[in-house]
């Protein structure tokens, strides 16, 4: 009880800030056409950068990646049998909010990064309440960065590979059901755990650089797989689409009647469950993503920070939405009011409905692999920045190793408490967070202000 009451109160902070960052720069994230030319810009092909740093679309990738998870398909369709077709409208207004809070962090993100030991570029808001706060914040700074260290271990490792070596049994278990049972199950689950290591090994070995460029190669391919599908399911039902969407904004505001008697939703369940589950799918204000937006080679914070507005978009307003329209106008039975309904059963069931069952758990395996592995490699970014903020050069290399052993024995131990001690840490990663955001909060305003004066006036000179 104690840590649903934490969550949801710092998700509830987590949405006040983005509100107040969406006031604060006058609505900027929603601007449209300024926040596509701006990722034009930085997706044009440009100068190579200086030594470690990555293009703005690996930034973008490796961020992608750490927020981008099993969330987005078994969170969103649990989140229906929770909290009701309402519950996808509040996780939408979760992802504006969000936007704006993404925005606000990757631009300080940007202003004070630094330098690091071996000369790649470093930041996130361990650098921000150093640089920007000043020494006096220091122990705030130590905090978030040992929050950010155990929630890499945790809920970025230790979970995601133990997710993977479900997915890899349930497939087997398509397969081949007596190989996927008794010992051959955990034998497998160890051969799994080994496997994900050394995949990690070798990227990891390489750096900041070749874990932003591996998940430029992932995180696309697991992305475009999953939408597909998804879009494959709706596409077959979209006479049943005008429905859904009527569910959904009758159902946000509690309008909607009883599903076939068993249960109603109340306006304060739909809105609870849909803004906890958006705000913790994008991680916006978490303080996370900024750390791989600051290693990228752009000049200009504001339209790097765009990048963040993007990364929410993609997260939420897309791949979670698509969860959402693909469940329910599959018309699969959802065990509404159920609080330990599985979320993957319920996706499972909505693919099964364009292919068979077998193909479609051995596909759905696949894409939660995927997406689990490139969390991992957007945490293990994030793990050693902490770690080199915290100890210096030295700290990564003993880091990278505890990844990896993590990595092997996460996909055979019992993962419930260290599920809900990675959520107690992510939350816990936001407190710094979010004191960092409201103390340099004029710098968003004023940095904003300036990009959208000197826009105009680059547009009159080419009139």
């Amino acid at each position: 009880m104690f840590d649903e009451t934490f969550n949801l109160a710092v998700a509830l902070l987590l949405i006040a800030m983005g509100a107040y960052m969406l006031a604060l720069t006058r609505l900027f994230p929603l601007r449209v056409k300024t926040v596509c030319r701006g990722l034009l810009r930085l997706f044009r092909p440009g100068k190579g950068g200086k030594q470690g740093e990555i293009s703005p679309f690996e930034a973008l990738s490796a961020a992608l990646g750490g927020s981008v998870g099993t969330g987005n398909i078994a969170g969103v369709a649990s989140a229906i049998a929770i909290g009701g077709a309402g519950a996808i409208f509040w996780m939408w207004i979760s992802g504006v909010i969000g936007m704006a809070t993404k925005y606000a962090e990757v631009l300080i993100a940007m202003r004070y990064r630094k330098r690091g030991a071996d000369g790649v570029p470093v930041g996130g808001t361990m650098y921000c309440i150093l640089l920007g706060m000043g020494k006096g914040a220091a122990p705030l700074a130590v905090l978030f960065a040992a929050f950010t260290l155990l929630a890499s271990l945790g809920c970025g490792n230790m979970v995601q590979v133990n997710t993977i070596a479900s997915a890899v049994s349930e497939a087997a278990k398509v397969i081949s059901p007596a190989a996927a049972s008794g010992a051959d199950a955990r034998l497998l689950a160890w051969i799994t755990g080994a496997v994900t290591a050394v995949a990690l090994g070798a990227v990891l070995l390489g750096g900041a650089k070749r874990v932003c460029s591996a998940s430029a190669y992932v995180v696309p391919v697991m992305s475009a797989l999953y939408i597909g599908a998804a879009v494959w399911v709706i596409l077959r039902f979209s006479d049943r689409l005008p429905e859904v969407l009527r569910m959904i904004f009758s159902g946000a505001f509690g309008l909607r009647p009883a599903v076939g008697g068993a249960v109603g939703f109340t306006l304060s369940r739909a809105l609870r469950v849909g803004m906890t589950r958006g705000v913790f799918s994008n991680e916006a204000g978490i303080g996370a993503a900024p750390m791989a937006y600051a290693s990228a080679r752009c000049e200009d914070p504001v339209e790097q920070a765009m990048m963040g507005i993007f990364e929410v978009f993609v997260d939420t307003i897309l791949i979670c939405t698509l969860t959402a329209l693909m469940v329910l106008v599959s018309g699969v039975p959802i065990p509404y009011g159920d609080a330990d309904a599985s979320g993957m059963a319920i996706a499972l069931d909505a693919l099964a409905t364009v292919v068979p069952k077998r193909e479609a758990g051995v596909f759905l395996a696949v894409c939660v692999a995927l997406f689990a592995f490139s969390s991992m490699l957007g945490w293990s970014l994030y793990g050693v920045r902490a770690a080199e903020f915290l100890l210096g050069a030295k700290g990564i290399r003993a880091y990278r190793i505890l990844f990896l052993v993590c990595a092997l024995v996460g996909a055979v131990m019992e993962i419930a408490p260290v599920w809900r001690m990675g959520e107690a840490f992510n939350s816990l990663m936001a407190l710094p967070n979010l004191v960092m955001l409201l103390a340099l909060a004029p710098q968003v305003r004023r940095e904003t202000d300036e990009y959208i004066a000197l826009r105009r006036l680059s547009k009159r000179r080419h009139l």
